[in-house]
């Protein structure tokens, strides 16, 4: 079933076409008449310019074909003088690039193009803070730490580790001497504002995200191959049967061959979760144990203790390793506590009811994330406000 923003999506766009039937241009109008906001949005929608400019905001996955793209723009620019089965093709292609403009959230995506405003706007642009990016510290056996966004410091670990290859993106561990390596852990942490990707010696590869830590072996001992993991992080792991992979993840544990996966463990948050794009995982927590497979999401309670699955878009939990947030129906709380951890700020509420306001949101990580705010300012139920390093929600 389609959900309901994806729906009236697939009737403005037919209706664009000239492709609606009489029930749905019914449907489409009875929409249309629900608020000024919905009619506003339609009229506009209405104009090709703005839905180029509302595919442009879209990031692509990066399997995507450029060639495909092209002609994807090029069949915009002609797309009145298609024959209908064209038509009814290229709607399903570019629809997913506008459907958030029909949430909550991304209304405010359909008011971005729009050059009026209160003021506010500037005074939020004038208060950007530092663009994130690749950072990490590395903390090494014997407690020293190595800034890795430093290109002396990363020279200087190479001279005395020769296994490591090291850049300001990527951290990669070659095969050594077991020997040298016995029982030594190395630990990378990944600050607020930070992401940064760690190759391990058995060829798996970690995305780390902002705020996160992960404790590693240099080389893998015994019969399984365990890290530590707090924070949230993506596993593409080298397959092994005869040495499972472990991450250990506060309360939970996650078990695995040879997959891809994401989990999500911040202190501060209620829930743990491991989230499987492909493969399959045994998660073990709070005395339960439930195998996932893909798009599947195992939860664990902290504070009842219990371990729930449920489907998922994994999209919504995966999309930042491919430098995209995005959020569907979302608290506005969690938004922001997210964009907190990756933009370095923190969040004052004058307001409690605004945590569960609920937003939808489909952004370039690597965005200046005051434009967020103001598009979630154009709905017209929170004000920001910049002070130093805290966003204030009025």
């Amino acid at each position: 079933m389609l959900k309901r923003e994806e729906h009236i999506a697939r009737l403005i766009f037919l209706h664009i076409q000239g492709l609606a039937d009489e029930i749905q241009e019914k449907e489409l109008t009875e929409w249309r008449a629900e608020s000024s906001r919905h009619e506003a949005l339609f009229q506009r929608m209405l104009s090709g310019e703005h839905i180029e400019k509302s595919l442009s905001r879209f990031v692509k996955m990066e399997e995507e074909n450029a060639r495909d793209w092209q002609i994807l723009q090029e069949e915009m620019k002609k797309r009145r003088g298609m024959e209908p089965v064209k038509r009814v093709k290229w709607f399903y292609r570019v629809a997913c690039a506008i459907i958030l403009l029909l949430s909550v959230g991304g209304l405010a995506l359909y008011y971005a193009g729009d050059k009026s405003g209160s003021g506010n706007e500037i005074a939020l642009a004038n208060n950007d803070f530092t663009q994130p990016g690749s950072r990490a510290i590395l903390i090494l056996p014997d407690g020293s730490k190595v800034d890795l966004e430093n290109e002396n410091s990363r020279h200087e670990l190479v001279k005395t580790n020769e296994s490591l290859s090291v850049s300001d993106e990527s951290l990669t561990y070659g095969n050594v001497s077991e020997r040298d390596t016995a029982e030594i852990y190395h630990t990378l942490v990944i600050p607020r504002g930070g992401e940064y990707v760690l190759t391990l010696s058995d060829s798996t590869v970690v995305y780390l995200n902002a705020d996160s830590r992960l404790t590693y072996p240099v080389n893998f001992k015994g019969d399984k191959r365990k890290v530590l993991l707090a924070g949230e992080a993506y596993f593409q792991v080298k397959r092994d049967e005869k040495k499972p992979f472990v991450v250990e993840a506060q309360q939970m544990e996650i078990l695995v061959l040879g997959t891809t996966f994401g989990v999500r463990a911040y202190e501060d948050e209620k829930e743990i979760q491991t989230t499987l794009e492909s493969g399959k995982v045994l998660v073990s927590a709070g005395g339960y144990k439930v195998n996932l497979v893909p798009n599947e999401q195992a939860r664990f309670d902290k504070s009842k203790s219990v371990l729930s699955v449920e489907d998922v878009d994994i999209d919504l939990y995966l999309a930042w390793k491919d430098g995209r947030l995005m959020y569907d129906n979302c608290p506005l709380e969690k938004i922001l506590n997210d964009l907190g951890r990756w933009y370095a700020f923190d969040v004052f509420y004058s307001r409690e009811e605004a945590r569960s306001y609920q937003f939808s949101v489909n952004m370039k990580k690597h965005e200046v994330f005051t434009r967020v705010l103001e598009l979630i300012e154009k709905t017209g139920d929170i004000k920001f406000e910049i002070k130093g390093k805290t966003v204030i929600v009025k």
